[in-house]
This record gives structure tokens, sequence and C-alpha cells, in this order.
């Protein structure tokens, strides 16, 4: 029996309904695959993109307690190094008379400038702070270079502001040895003279230093502390 009659061809209807139904589920299986495959990536995309800003909140989160830890930091050393304490002259002039005592400063003058709104580096300005600065020139002497760089870092680190040091020429008095006086000839057992060289109080370091006087002031402060205007009141009518 031939295969292409109709009778072959009815014999063999079931094998061809098998084979189309197997090609259609085959057809399926590789539809829904690609489907799934296609779902599950764009699924990994999404999930990875959640990840992504899941991680990126979190270092966010990390980086801001940094910075307010750091701030806070910044803001107690600010303190401690009296930042936020109003400028007093007299306090500061006091405090340098005290320091050119102990460190044996033999002269010292200084020149400070009016306090002025100090610019901050690139324009940047600060909503709840304004910063102050005042000039000071500071000309000091003193016989030993031990003696003026301790002073110029305990100045420097004062308690009442900061202040940073603009420029500082530290030179030495070539006048201190044409000033010393002659050796003073002492006798000896012997009957020998020996020649011992007289001390003298020549300022051999001088120093001119320019620097800044910084301060802050804390606007919300100022503003609650800031007076309240009294009315007046009105006199009462005597009847």
């Amino acid at each position: 029996m031939s295969l292409m009659t109709k009778e072959g061809f009815g014999a063999l209807k079931f094998s061809y309904f098998v084979l189309a139904a197997g090609i259609g589920v085959a057809i399926f299986l590789v539809v829904g695959s690609y489907l799934y495959w296609q779902a599950e990536k764009v699924s990994n995309v999404q999930s990875q993109r959640r990840l992504s800003d899941a991680q990126s909140r979190l270092a966010n989160a990390k980086q801001q307690r940094d910075d307010l830890r750091n701030s806070e930091d910044t803001y107690n050393a600010l303190v401690t190094r009296g930042v936020f304490i109003p400028e007093s002259r007299l306090d500061l002039l006091d405090a340098m008379e005290v320091l050119k005592a102990r460190h044996g400063i033999t002269s010292l003058a200084y020149e400070l400038s009016p306090q002025r709104p100090l610019r901050l580096a690139g324009g940047t300005t600060i909503t709840a702070v304004d910063a102050l600065g005042t000039r000071i020139r500071v000309r000091a002497a003193s016989l030993h270079d031990g003696d003026m760089l301790a002073f110029l870092d305990e100045f420097s680190r004062m308690q009442r502001g900061l202040f940073p040091m603009e420029r500082c020429a530290i030179t030495r008095n070539q006048r201190a040895a044409a000033l010393m006086p002659p050796p003073i000839a002492t006798a000896t057992g012997d009957g020998e003279a020996v020649a011992t060289p007289a001390t003298a109080l020549v300022s051999a370091i001088e120093a001119d230093c320019s620097l800044e006087w910084i301060t802050l002031v804390d606007k919300r402060a100022a503003i609650a502390d800031a007076p309240v205007a009294a009315t007046a009141a009105q006199p009462g009518q005597v009847r």
C-alpha cells in the first residue's frame, strides 16, 4: 500500500497527529523557555539595580554618619580653642604679656587692625556661622632661638580663637655681636689675668610676623540672645 494514496494517508493520520503535537509541544517549550529566560534576565537586572541602590544608600548613610562624627569632633575642637568666644582685645594683650614673661622675650610690639567679616575660600558661605577676622602684626625680640620659637608656637595655639600665621620672618640681629662689651679681666690665684666675656642683654633673634585672629559668631545664639525691644507703657488716666 502506497503512503501517497488516500488509504495510506488515512492509516498514518494518527502518526501525523502525534508528530504535529510533538512539534507543537517542542515549540511551546522553546518559546516558554525563551520567555522565562527573558523574564529571569529582567528580574536579575532589577535585582541588581535594587541591590546597587541599597548599597548606595548604605554607603551614603555611613558617609553621613562619618561626616556627622567628624563635624562633632571639629565643633568640639573649635569650642576647645575658644573660637566662639567673642573677641576681647584686653584679654589677648594680657595673654601676650604672660607669654612674653614666660619665654623671656626682651621686647614685644603689636598692631591690631579693626575686626572685619572674613571671606571664605571659593566664596563659601556658612548659614549658621559668621567668620570674623582681625589682622595682627607682632614684632618680638629674644636672646635665644628656642625662646622665640616657643613663644610663637604657644601664641598660635592660644585658646582664644584661631591664629593662622600668614608670614613670619625670623632674623638674627647682626648688631648683637658688635654691641657686646669687651671682656673683663679677672685675676687668678697665680697672679695671671684671665679674660672673661661680659654678659649683656642684647637681643640676638628678631621676629616680624603677620597673622589672622579668627573668631566665629553663632547666628542662632546671637538671635536668641538679642534683646527684645520693650514697648512703652501708656500712662493710666487718673480720675
